[in-house]
């Protein structure tokens, strides 16, 4: 059946970097199952199909400031999650009062060569095959929203996405907030004492412009108890993420977490394997979140290598083509309370 084809913003009184003029020209088609559906262009509270389409951007200040030579893994996830709130609103109902909360999401790169920007000039095509899933529904509109997608650059399949959001009433979201407020006060936070003179460069974290740096200056490497494999921990610079980042006023950019993740896992593999920044791509990204994080407060990011459960140890192992890899824990907190928990894996390609 024909697709409909629909814009993935919503009307916005200005432009920010929370919009869809962020992700630049694009489409969200739906591919509805029914008659009805293609007729009146709503989707009832059941799984549907969306293809998000768009191009891979030659300059952007985000997308296209990367030091490695691979295309960068918060586009698919930016559009994953714009595309998925938009359908929520257009086509499934979900009211505007309501507040979207990404409880859990993640992505994973199947297929190397298309992530290579060698093997794909500006404008080449993006797409993500997208299935969303109304959960929860009460009196026909869903109060979450499972998100999952193929991803394709050049028309080819290389990485799957996916999120789980959760439509909050304004009451229970003020709650949410509230209750994170009082814990994520300077009192409540853990002392930590500096212990680096400075903050990792652009080319440590994989940018080139210093402007999309969200680490801070390490503050505590504490070893291990065995092996000497211990942790190291990073402010997250909040007024740079905002800057950055697409996001919502008042709150702090949910790429923030993507982003910060893949920092810091590429400079402890540096640290701790010998990694070349400049050859590094995180392969597989998984957050589950526990609460909001509130700008203006401390926000910490501690990774800590991840041994798996056969002993092998803390040197880095081996894909099917024997590049190395490192599996990394990341938690973040806020005070006394965790915000979220992730497993990230960094590949090194020296292709």
């Amino acid at each position: 059946m024909e697709s409909v084809s629909t814009p993935p913003a919503a009307p916005a009184p200005a432009p920010s970097p929370s919009h869809g003029t962020f992700l630049g020209p694009h489409h969200l088609l739906y591919q509805p199952d029914t008659p009805e559906g293609f007729v009146l262009g709503s989707a009832a509270p059941v799984r549907q199909r969306f293809v998000f389409s768009a191009e891979l951007p030659g300059e952007h200040p985000l997308f296209t400031d990367v030091a490695a030579p691979f295309h960068d893994l918060l586009l698919p996830v930016e559009s994953l999650r714009q595309s998925a709130l938009f359908a929520a609103r257009q086509y499934f109902r979900v009211p505007e009062r309501r507040h979207a909360v990404i409880a859990e999401g993640g992505a994973t790169v199947t297929d190397l060569p298309p992530w290579r920007r060698t093997s794909a000039a500006p404008g080449t095509p993006l797409a993500l095959e997208l299935e969303l899933t109304p959960v929860d529904v009460v009196r026909g509109v869903p109060r979450g929203l499972e998100a999952d997608a193929v991803v394709s650059i050049g028309g080819r399949r290389c990485a799957t996405a996916r999120a789980r959001l959760v439509f909050a009433t304004p009451g229970v979201y003020r709650g949410h907030r509230a209750a994170g407020l009082r814990d994520s006060g300077p009192a409540a936070a853990h002392e930590r004492d500096s212990t680096s003179p400075g903050a990792p460069g652009p080319h440590q974290v994989g940018r080139v412009s210093a402007r999309n740096v969200v680490l801070g200056p390490p503050v505590e490497d504490t070893a291990g108890d065995e092996g000497g494999e211990g942790e190291l921990v990073f402010p997250v610079d909040s007024r740079a993420a905002l800057e950055a980042l697409p996001g919502l006023p008042g709150e702090l950019p949910p790429a923030l977490f993507l982003e910060a993740s893949r920092q810091a896992c590429l400079v402890a593999a540096a640290e701790r394997h010998g990694f070349a920044p400049g050859h590094a791509l995180m392969t597989h990204w998984h957050a589950s979140f526990r609460g909001f994080a509130e700008p203006g407060h401390p926000l910490w990011c501690e990774v800590r290598h991840h041994v798996p459960a056969d002993g092998a140890g803390p040197a880095p192992a081996r894909d099917a083509e024997d590049r190395p890899t490192s599996d990394w824990r990341l938690h973040f907190s806020q005070g006394n309370r965790t915000v979220a928990r992730v497993h990230a894996t960094v590949l090194q390609d020296c292709r």
